[in-house]
């Protein structure tokens, strides 16, 4: 399997790396069920280097790796 660099703008992960990075050693993603557009998928029209968002679980993120900061 390539190694493979992988984008997150969730800032609280315990995994989130400086310059957006995730640095999880194995990443488990899920659809996102309870998106509310599914009619469109941006994800590669955004500099994720640039954001920082938060989350207080997993469930609201797609990531289910995402384990918060303490």
């Amino acid at each position: 399997m390539p190694n493979v660099e992988v984008n997150c703008t969730v800032s609280n992960c315990y995994f989130h790396r400086k310059g957006n990075i995730c640095g999880a050693e194995k990443i488990l993603i899920d659809t996102d069920s309870d998106s509310k557009d599914k009619s469109s998928e941006f994800a590669s029209e955004v500099d994720f280097r640039e954001i920082e968002e938060r989350a207080k679980s997993s469930e609201e993120t797609c990531c289910k790796t995402f384990r918060p900061k303490k």
